[in-house]
């Protein structure tokens, strides 16, 4: 009964934030946002920031190096579920939330989530793993996730959207074994020469490194893994470790990311009840030191975290109660790279200011 009545919430929200009143704000408003993130970032140096803020009713947009593609971190994780709930919709045979996923070891991945220490033969069913993907980002889950649904499915979508500017087809073990230098193709490299390297591939040559160094490494128990990773955080340099994290990632624009959410919010992408479906997971993220640090108690929001080394970013939807007592909904994207060891906490408060002032520009 309560999972009834928290869809039946959740599509009412929905209808009535897509109702909300769609007279334009002054345009000064979104010019005084622009100006405001500006000097937002000017007085958080030594990181590189894009930020795409879209007025949902309105349709009014503030970017700054919006168009630019940045290491995604796990906010792909949101077009994998997209994905997985357009291939859903559409009725592939054989898919479905209660479809059951099997753990095998070559599917464990380090990093977010506990998922990776479960027995081999652990069962989990798609609904579980979505859960565990989006609300506490375990690498592993959507890892099965992302194999289910075919791992050029995700570019696919992007490119029926006409977004252009992001590239996402990397799971999260063969990118962390890549950046170990754990393939035959890399081995004995330093992560610099591993950045180089990859960045020179075709992304055809780059989807056979990732198959190929998942095969080689297919018995690879997750303690040699994990030695390996420590191994690597002892021996390398933040900058060494920033450089080959940014390379050997899947990559996003803010602008396509914001296009992304601000078209599953006016149910383009999916029907209503797939969008229900996919707002209601974004709203259970257990992440709150970004977009929702710094709004109002019991403001609604729906969004997802990335962190790898140096990178620190934040998608999603806030909602906004006008004076005039109108609920509106605002996109905020906001990558940001090359961020110094140390200073990952300044790169969420800066989030979370911009956050606020995307807030307050359309309150």
């Amino acid at each position: 009964m309560r999972k009834v009545l928290t869809s039946l919430l959740c599509l009412a929200l929905l209808s009535t934030l897509q109702a909300a009143s769609t007279a334009q704000p002054p345009p000064a408003r979104a010019q005084a946002l622009q100006a405001r993130v500006q000097a937002l970032l000017a007085r958080t140096p030594g990181m590189k920031a894009g930020v795409s803020i879209v007025h949902l009713p309105s349709g009014q947009r503030v970017e700054v190096q919006a168009h630019r593609p940045h290491p995604l971190a796990s906010v792909f994780k949101v077009p994998v579920m997209i994905e997985l709930a357009r291939q859903i919709q559409g009725g592939r045979a054989g898919l479905s939330l209660e479809h059951v996923l099997v753990l095998r070891n070559q599917d464990r991945c380090l990093g977010s989530g506990s998922l990776q220490h479960q027995p081999t033969g652990t069962r989990i069913s798609v609904r579980e793993a979505v859960e565990l993907m989006m609300t506490v980002s375990d690498n592993t889950a959507t890892d099965l996730v992302f194999e289910r649904i075919g791992t050029s499915s995700v570019n696919r979508l992007l490119a029926d959207l006409g977004l252009r500017q992001s590239e996402v087809y990397l799971k999260n073990r063969p990118a962390w074994l890549v950046s170990l230098g754990m393939g035959s193709r890399f081995r004995g490299m330093s992560p610099r020469q591993i950045a180089a390297t990859w960045s020179r591939m075709s992304p055809e040559e780059r989807h056979q490194a990732a198959l190929q160094v998942e095969t080689e490494n297919a018995s690879l128990s997750l303690a040699r893994f994990q030695a390996a990773e420590d191994a690597s955080a002892e021996r390398n340099s933040h900058a060494e470790n920033v450089a080959v994290a940014a390379a050997v990632e899947n990559l996003g624009s803010p602008s396509d990311f914001s296009a992304l959410l601000e078209r599953l919010w006016k149910g383009e992408i999916l029907d209503r009840k797939w969008t229900t479906y996919c707002l209601g997971v974004l709203s259970r993220q257990k992440y709150r030191t970004r977009i929702p640090r710094l709004l109002p108690e019991g403001t609604r929001v729906w969004h997802k975290t990335g962190t790898l080394a140096g990178i620190v970013n934040d998608a999603g939807i806030l909602e906004v109660q006008t004076r005039q007592g109108r609920r509106e909904a605002v996109v905020v994207v906001v990558f940001v790279r090359e961020v110094e060891q140390g200073r990952e906490e300044a790169a969420s408060e800066l989030i979370a200011k911009i956050a606020r002032a995307a807030w307050e520009a359309w309150r």
